[in-house]
């Protein structure tokens, strides 16, 4: 049914594509920020804090570089107003947050007294649930420092994250990634010895010339690590800046495996992680416990068919959904700044209302690989000749309960995605796609 791979991997639904200032929907949006959270939806809160000490040559995120490190205090104090504006809405008030992130960027980047002030702004402003999940990413080298780690475990994070990606060294400063070996090392020694109660990682596969051998050595150290959770993601070669394309190009930079080889690399993981005792919990995430994490689930609509969970997004470049609507934060750090600081909107951009608010549910299936019987709504929505050429082809099977995809499914899950789109979602997708394959080194902000 599939042969060829589509090449964007979303983590948000609907797409983006309305600017707010422009657009005759904003006015709705607002008006659902002075609404109450109706008592059936989850919250999720998302602190985003988009600066990193140095940029890696992959990453497509909306990320700054600034070494006058007196712009983070500037940002801290922004970050902190948009907190507390953010809990004083209708909306922000009546919301119990199941769970925190806190995404970047990387977030280890602002000193242990920034990060104080930003977590003692949460636990004063929402109401968060007594089991509340909080996470945290950073990068090796700032997230190894015994006062950051110490100050995170006191405000009780709970899922410590940060980005390992390949233990290939050569690799690593084709990358321009600045943390070391001997970084990542550290701080997962210090992590442990001081209590988290999960260190997550994440790593890519599909890497310029990677062969299957070269997998198996990544996922060797992996094992000897002993991780709690693994994020093991398709690396995408839109963001990388056209200098490394050309190095590609003339062999400088090995090239980007053939679509069959991504394809066993992609396989021989799964098999590797499986075989060492991680759960394949959800569309590229795998653990040694048997559910995805609260900030996946939320982040994802919900899960297995659930459609309504919301996101509050806070800080430059974040991402929210609320009451049927996907929004933005302005990606340009300064512009945000300036918004907050003059007490402005700082929203850029917002989606479209999907035609069935329920499809969000079914969108995200294959993230959580398989779908709930009971979320009707969300299934009715799935075209039952699609289903059934799932099927036929082997990507899904039926249970008393549920439809779930299955190991040959698992590497589509890019294309059931996109497949279960509104007709109107999918159009906007298509034009994206094309517009990344034209201009190298391309930051979405991910999708």
């Amino acid at each position: 049914m599939y042969n060829n791979y589509f090449p964007v991997t979303y983590y948000f639904y609907p797409l983006l594509d309305l600017g707010f200032d422009v657009c005759a929907e904003s006015q709705n949006f607002l008006q659902a920020l002075d609404t109450p959270t109706p008592g059936n939806v989850e919250t999720l809160l998302y602190v985003h804090i988009p600066y990193c000490q140095d940029l890696c040559r992959f990453c497509p995120f909306h990320v700054r570089v600034d070494k006058d490190f007196s712009v983070y205090e500037r940002y801290t104090n922004a970050l902190c107003t948009d907190l507390k504006q953010t809990a004083e809405s209708t909306r922000g008030a009546s919301s119990t947050i199941q769970a925190v992130y806190f995404g970047g960027g990387s977030p280890s980047v602002l000193s242990a007294e920034q990060l104080r002030r930003i977590f003692e702004t949460i636990y004063a402003s929402f109401t968060l649930a007594p089991d509340v999940e909080i996470s945290f990413e950073g990068e090796p080298k700032s997230l190894g420092d015994p006062a950051r780690l110490e100050l995170l475990r006191e405000m009780r994070v709970s899922r410590l994250s940060f980005g390992l990606q390949t233990y290939n060294q050569n690799l690593r400063e084709a990358f321009n990634i600045s943390a070391t070996l001997d970084d990542v090392e550290n701080v997962t020694r210090r992590a442990r010895d001081i209590g988290f109660d999960e260190i997550n990682v994440d790593m890519m596969y599909n890497l310029p010339g990677q062969t299957l051998a070269d997998l198996d050595r990544d996922i060797e150290h992996l094992l000897a690590d002993g991780y709690d959770s693994i994020d093991y993601y398709n690396l995408h070669y839109f963001a990388f800046p056209p200098k490394f394309k050309r190095e590609m190009a003339t062999g400088k930079i090995p090239a980007k495996p053939s679509e069959p080889v991504m394809l066993a690399l992609f396989e021989q993981l799964r098999a590797g992680l499986s075989a060492a005792g991680y759960v394949n919990v959800a569309d590229q995430v795998y653990s040694r416990k048997p559910a995805v994490c609260e900030y996946f689930r939320l982040l994802w609509a919900g899960g297995y068919g659930e459609h309504r969970a919301e996101t509050l997004a806070v800080g430059s470049s974040a991402r929210g959904y609320i009451d049927g609507v996907a929004y933005m934060k302005y990606g340009n750090v300064n512009r945000y700044m300036d918004g907050i600081e003059k007490g402005e909107n700082t929203v850029e951009k917002i989606s479209r209302r999907l035609s069935r608010p329920e499809n969000r549910g079914a969108v995200m299936f294959p993230k959580f690989l398989s779908i709930k019987k009971q979320h009707d709504a969300a299934l009715q929505t799935i075209p039952k000749s699609l289903l059934a050429q799932w099927t036929e082809h082997g990507y899904v099977y039926e249970t008393a309960t549920e439809y779930r995809i299955s190991e040959r499914g698992k590497l589509w899950t890019n294309n059931m995605t996109t497949d279960l789109f509104e007709a109107v979602q999918r159009e906007i997708g298509d034009r994206a796609v094309i517009a990344l394959s034209e201009k190298a080194g391309t930051r979405t902000g991910t999708f």
